[in-house]
C-alpha cells in the first residue's frame, strides 16, 4: 500500500514516546539481522517493505516472582496473561497509531502462546495445549505457510534488549529474565540499536541446578520435561500431598525430578497434576516456582550485573 509519508520523528523522540505510552524497555533492530532465520520466523515475510523491528519489554514485578509458592494464581494472571495479552494488546494499538499517523506501516506482533511453528515438536508449558502449524499451506507456493511467528527471545537479542540465557529466556541489563516481550514490524526507517556485545548469561548453571524437573542443561530447555514440572510434579510443590501420584510405581523418581518425560508420557501424567482449578483463560497455574528464573535473577544481582534506574 502506498502511503504519503509525513515527516518522521527522530528515533530518539520515537523511543521516548514509546516509553511514555507504557513500555519499560524499547529497542530497534534492522531486519537484515534476521538473515538466515527460517522463513516462517522472518519478519520480511510479514511486511516485505520492512526496515526494522521494534522490540518492547514489560517488566514482571519482582514481587510476583518471589511469592510464587504462596500465590501462583497471581503470577499466572498478572505476570503471564495480563502482561502477555491485555497490556501488550492495548500498547500495540497505541504504538501502531503513532507509526501509521506518520504514513508508515505497523504490523503488531503479540505473543501467540498456543501456536508453534510447523515442525516444532515441543510445547509451551504455560498453556493447556499448544499446536504446531503443520497443516498450513503457502498461499502461492512461494511464501512460507502462515503463520509467520517471530522468535520472541531471538528478536529481543536482535533489537538490542538483551541476550538469551541457558534457560531460554531473554536476560536484559535492567530486569534480568523478568519481562514479557512484544514487537512491531515496520517500514519506518528508524535507526537500529546495537546488539549487546557480551552475553548476560555467564553459563553459571544456577537455573539448571534449581529446576526441580532437571529440564535445563547446557543444550537448553526440554519443553516436555519443563511442562510436567511447571504443573507441579516435583516434591517442592507446596500442594503436593501423599494422595497425588500414589498409584505410580515411579512416584519417587517423578517427585525427585529424575524421571524423564517425552510428549506421550507428559500428556499421560498431565491429568494427574490437577492441584488447582484450571484457569478460564487457558493458562496453566505455575507450580514449579519459576526457580530457574529466580536463581538467574539472584545470580545477576549478586554479581552486580543488573542496572537499576
Amino acid at each position: 500500500m502506498s502511503m504519503k509519508h509525513l515527516p518522521l520523528i527522530s528515533t530518539a523522540e520515537f523511543k521516548k514516546k514509546a516509553l511514555e505510552i507504557g513500555a519499560d524497555l524499547v529497542g530497534i533492530g534492522s531486519v537484515d539481522r534476521y538473515e538466515g532465520v527460517p522463513a516462517n520466523r522472518d519478519p520480511r515475510y510479514i511486511l516485505p517493505t520492512a526496515k526494522c523491528v521494534i522490540g518492547v519489554a514489560f517488566r514482571i514485578p519482582r514481587g510476583l516472582m518471589e511469592t510464587m509458592e504462596t500465590q501462583p494464581y497471581s503470577y499466572t494472571a498478572l505476570g503471564v496473561k495480563n502482561l502477555a495479552e491485555e497490556q501488550t494488546t492495548i500498547y500495540l494499538l497505541k504504538i501502531a497509531r503513532l507509526i501509521e499517523n506518520m504514513g508508515y506501516e505497523a504490523c503488531v506482533q503479540r505473543s501467540c502462546p498456543n501456536l508453534l511453528p510447523a515442525g516444532d515438536m515441543g510445547t509451551n508449558p504455560e498453556v493447556q495445549e499448544a499446536f504446531a502449524l503443520n497443516n498450513a499451506l503457502s498461499v502461492d507456493g512461494v511464501r512460507p505457510a502462515p503463520d509467520i511467528l517471530l522468535d520472541f527471545e531471538k528478536s529481543g537479542e536482535i533489537c538490542g534488549l538483551g541476550t538469551v540465557g541457558r534457560h531460554g529466556k531473554l536476560i536484559t541489563p535492567r530486569f534480568g529474565p523478568y519481562q514479557r516481550l512484544t514487537f512491531i514490524v515496520t517500514n519506518a526507517p528508524f535507526d537500529a540499536d546495537p546488539m549487546l556485545d557480551k552475553s548476560m548469561c555467564d553459563q553459571c548453571g544456577a537455573c539448571e541446578e534449581e529446576c526441580p524437573g532437571h529440564a535445563v542443561d547446557e543444550k537448553g530447555v526440554d519443553p516436555w520435561q519443563c511442562a510436567v514440572y511447571y504443573r507441579g510434579a516435583a516434591r517442592s510443590n507446596p500442594m503436593m500431598t501423599e494422595k497425588y501420584l500414589e498409584q505410580m510405581k515411579e512416584r519417587q523418581d517423578v517427585l525427585d525430578g529424575s524421571a524423564r518425560f517425552d510428549e506421550k508420557s507428559a500428556k499421560e501424567i498431565f491429568p494427574l497434576l490437577q492441584f488447582l482449578p484450571p484457569t478460564h483463560y487457558g493458562y496453566v497455574p505455575c507450580l514449579c516456582g519459576k526457580k530457574c528464573l529466580r536463581a538467574c535473577y539472584r545470580h545477576l544481582e549478586e554479581k552486580g550485573a543488573l542496572r537499576h534506574e
